[in-house]
């Protein structure tokens, strides 16, 4: 892994989203049920340094530490820029090579390069969403992160869900680039091959907006969708 493009995605995201914040911290965030952007920048905060903490010690284990609150009005601005700054200067020193503790299964620095630029991406956009329309995302980064979600997150869900995964197959087709993915439910996991085949559902669009779809952030004007649709929906919310 690179992780140039990573760090260098966080911080542009970062700065998006502090601009954001700027804007009007009180606007509710329609894509984060209950949530306004003081609340996301909060989470953000809260993350980066619960994060930093697990990649300066080159940690095996959860760190016996007291993550802070996320401090009431303007000064959480400041809260979430020291964050951001504390994780990208413990991502610049951590080889995705080194041994650390994560809860994905993959025990690496790798997943922490990915999971900051990802992470930081969908909430820039719910924190930009909530002062009108926000921007697209970067089409490189965009196609990592649909990998991460499937290889990643939804597997980790599921196994922990009480719930039934969606009957139907979904199959995905970026429309500005290479990219294809199908999705099923095989035997309650969830099983995700990069290949040109058929399913239930096909959802076409660019990285950008298949990145916002799988992420339950709502269907872009751009996209497009082949067949069932409540398969899509199904699929779509599933995003934690």
């Amino acid at each position: 892994m690179d992780p140039a493009p990573f760090i260098a995605s966080i911080e542009a995201e970062g700065a998006a989203t502090l601009r954001a914040g700027e804007a009007g911290l009180d606007a509710p965030v329609p894509t984060c049920d209950g949530w306004t952007v003081h609340d996301v920048l909060g989470h953000l905060g809260r993350v980066h340094r619960s994060v930093s903490e697990i990649l300066e010690r080159r940690s095996l284990e959860i760190p016996p530490v007291e993550i802070p609150r996320a401090p009431a009005g303007e000064e959480v601005l400041g809260f979430f820029a020291d964050g951001l700054a504390r994780v990208v200067a413990a991502l610049r020193d951590t080889d995705p090579e080194q041994p650390l503790y994560s809860w994905s299964g993959d025990g690496t620095g790798r997943f922490y390069f990915r999971r900051m630029a990802h992470e930081l991406a969908i909430h820039r956009y719910d924190a930009e969403i909530a002062h009108g329309t926000p921007g697209p995302f970067d089409p490189d980064m965009a196609l990592d992160g649909i990998d991460e979600f499937y290889d990643v997150l939804v597997p980790f869900s599921a196994r922990r869900w009480d719930r039934p995964l969606p009957a139907g197959s979904l199959h995905l087709h970026r429309t500005d680039g290479p990219g294809e993915w199908l999705v099923r439910a095989v035997d309650g996991a969830v099983v995700t091959t990069r290949e040109h085949a058929k399913g239930d559902v096909a959802v076409r669009g660019s990285a950008s907006d298949l990145f916002r779809f799988v992420w339950n952030r709502g269907r872009a004007d751009g996209l497009e969708v082949l067949g069932d649709g409540a398969v899509a929906d199904g699929w779509a919310a599933l995003a934690p």
